[in-house]
């Protein structure tokens, strides 16, 4: 009969075969998606949301999305297809996300999207051929579905706004579990894009949306960031939140979808990625000893993720004021994981941080520079809980209510907003 000891470390051997399915059990929750992209309308055709649209759907496909596609749908089209959103919304649950790139109006306080082959001459019957918005936020609400995801990259240089209606969109209230998302802000007029692609922000979101490891708000947040420079502060992004949780369109555990040439699905060229040497304090990984990763030696140093920092636009924690660039960063939860997926997106290398499985693994096979009665405490990327129940093998794949942590030969759950914890990474060899 084996013994607790001998129990747990089968646990962490089996764990090794176990991660390498993580990228593709990491995304393992519903998701729901209603995409819709007009653009042929008959006075004032817009370039970009066939396009947008046709991408996006992509992408979202490519991140475990089942999606509804609609190109250019008149409104009766488009409320088929949102009855068919909310229908498989209340069969399936998880994540819902609408998504809308066109025309967009704004009477009277209430938003409309423009379908395609409207006729509207007056004010009064914008009600009458638009689709109310609110119709969006109502199906999501009358499916049931606690987590909500609405993404409006309307308002383009609107003629409609010019003689009806409200320049811009206005501020819509969602119900709890509603994130909200519009290309710029209340009140204002987003840009198509020119003989470009993609409209500006769409651009920048399906590149967010490429990053590993970024939870939902870093996603926008980085969208807004990259908009407004490329617009010259012409446009800036905003976003309505109620969500009661995290969530993450593609984990740091998860392994990079293939990239795909926009509206063809077939293989893209993929760049190189960054030489290493550009990364002047890479950590020095050691393999363990019977085990199929490798792992940091030390915890990540101060002066390592300093780099990242800079390369982010983001402040590095302040140092205690005798430290030295070799002591290790003390950072919360979430930015050890972005400082995983910044390094693997930096060398190619699906760098993360280790399991609690793992790292037991790693110290009791002696790979791990630390001491018997260490007390330093250590991030994993599991979520804690009391009794050994399977979460110990894989990561989180949301912000957990309490992160495991390690150090010596004892373990522990920790708020994920503390920022005095050190870390350290792992990798495939």
């Amino acid at each position: 009969m084996m013994n607790r000891f001998s129990e747990r470390l089968l646990t962490g051997a089996i764990a090794l075969l176990l991660w390498i399915a993580a990228a593709a059990v990491a995304v393992a929750e519903t998701r729901t998606a209603l995409v819709i992209g007009n653009g042929a309308y008959r006075d004032a055709p817009l370039r970009n949301p066939a396009n947008d649209a046709r991408d996006m759907a992509a992408k979202l496909r490519e991140l475990g999305f089942q999606v509804i596609e609609r190109i250019d749908a008149d409104r009766q089209t488009m409320r088929q297809a949102l009855r068919e959103f909310e229908q498989q919304l209340r069969q399936r649950r998880g994540v819902g996300l609408f998504y809308y790139a066109g025309h967009g109006v704004q009477l009277k306080g209430q938003n409309y999207l423009i379908p395609v082959g409207v006729d509207i001459r007056q004010e009064f019957e914008i009600p009458d051929e638009g689709v109310d918005a609110e119709a969006v936020l109502r199906a999501m609400e009358s499916a049931g579905n606690g987590f909500n995801i609405v993404i409006l990259d309307a308002c383009r240089n609107n003629p409609f706004a010019r003689s009806l209606g409200n320049r811009g969109l206005a501020r819509m209230d969602g119900p709890a579990g509603t994130f909200i998302a519009y290309a710029t802000g209340p009140g204002a007029i987003s840009q198509d894009g020119g003989a470009g692609r993609n409209s500006p922000y769409t651009r920048h979101l399906l590149a967010a949306l490429n990053t590993p490891g970024l939870s939902l708000e870093q996603v926008f947040k980085q969208v807004l960031v990259a908009v407004e420079q490329d617009t010259g502060g012409g446009q800036i992004p905003w976003v309505a939140s109620s969500l009661r949780g995290e969530f993450y369109f593609l984990p740091a555990t998860a392994a990079l979808p293939a990239p795909t040439e926009p509206g063809t699905g077939t293989p893209a060229a993929v760049p190189a990625a960054p030489s290493p040497a550009l990364l002047t304090k890479l950590p020095e990984m050691v393999k363990v000893p019977g085990a199929g990763f490798v792992i940091s030696r030390a915890l990540v140093s101060l002066d390592a993720y300093r780099q990242f920092a800079e390369a982010a636009g983001r402040e590095a924690p302040p140092p205690p004021p005798d430290a030295k660039p070799g002591d290790p960063a003390r950072i919360t939860w979430q930015e050890a994981m972005d400082y995983a997926g910044w390094l693997a997106r930096r060398t190619g290398q699906a760098y993360r941080l280790p399991t609690e499985a793992e790292w037991e693994f790693a110290a009791r096979a002696g790979a791990l520079a630390i001491a018997p009665d260490d007390q330093e405490r250590e991030w994993t990327c599991s979520e804690y809980q009391r009794d050994y129940g399977g979460q110990e093998q894989r990561c989180a794949n949301r912000l957990p209510a309490t992160a495991a942590i390690r150090g010596g030969d004892w373990r522990a759950g920790a708020d994920p907003l503390s920022d005095d914890l050190g870390f350290r990474l792992t990798r495939e060899p």
